[in-house]
């Protein structure tokens, strides 16, 4: 099934008004269905359409630099990151969950307590925010070589004291990669 992205009401009229979306004077349709929902390619994860559109940025961002239009590498570079740290988190949260199973039920396979080793049968990491965050300082840090403003920024926009320290190891790091 699709997943829907419900857009607020209101804001494709007053797009449509600012000029900043233009549509034809038959247009009707179109707008119904932009006030209604946009649905994601049926079938398909919103980490799979999210890397979907990481590929089709991608391709635009090397074409514009490439072609020497104006758009620089500032907000595709924050783009880049934090897609690539929400797939990070994805796989990251999907790989726990199974070795957590694995420990379940290799635990009550010998017939030991689940839990009872000290590992909780509920690995958890952090929410996809803050893998966001990291992903988008690091990749920032890595385009620009400059770590400590990458990493400061970040931290200004989101106020995240819980992730300062990975933020700044990212960050440091990017740029050796």
């Amino acid at each position: 099934s699709a997943a829907d992205v419900a857009l607020p009401a209101g804001a494709v009229d007053a797009a449509a008004a600012a000029g900043i979306l233009e549509l034809p004077a038959d247009s009707a349709p179109l707008l119904e269905s932009l006030r209604g929902g946009l649905a994601f390619a049926s079938g398909q994860s919103l980490e799979a359409n999210l890397l979907l559109l990481l590929g089709a940025k991608l391709l635009a961002t090397a074409f514009c630099l490439g072609a020497g239009l104006i758009g620089g590498a500032f907000a595709p570079s924050l783009f880049f990151g934090a897609v690539l740290g929400l797939a990070y988190q994805s796989a990251a949260g999907g790989g726990l969950s199974l070795l957590a199973d694995a420990i379940a039920s290799y635990q009550s396979s010998v017939g030991i307590p689940v839990g009872s080793w000290g590992v909780i049968p509920q690995l958890t990491i952090a929410d996809a925010p803050a893998y966001a965050t990291i992903g988008a300082a690091a990749t920032l840090s890595a385009v620009f070589r400059a770590p400590l403003t990458a990493s400061l920024l970040l931290f200004e926009l989101t106020r995240a004291y819980d992730i300062v320290l990975p933020l700044l190891a990212a960050a440091g790091t990017g740029p050796l990669v």
